[in-house]
């Protein structure tokens, strides 16, 4: 399950048959912010292929999970 810390090599990536742990979410606009460029820590270039966000600006809809899924079994369906 997420956050237990295993170093196994595999931990974090896709691999066939194994059991996963993952949220669905349904979200509106994807967005890449930083606060300040005095600040940023990374690119917002598209070419640097950073993931893209949620924007969580005020009146924006905030993203709503619609299923969680530990260790290949559902926890959460909406």
């Amino acid at each position: 399950m997420a956050g237990r810390g295993v170093r196994d090599g595999v931990a974090g990536t896709l691999v066939p048959g194994a059991p996963a742990t993952f949220a669905v979410w349904d979200a509106d606009e994807l967005v890449v912010r930083a606060p300040s460029d005095a600040v940023q820590r990374w690119s917002t270039d598209p070419r640097a292929g950073v993931a893209p966000l949620p924007d969580l600006a005020p009146g924006a809809r905030l993203p709503r999970c619609l299923r969680t899924v530990a260790d290949g079994r559902t926890v959460f369906a909406a």
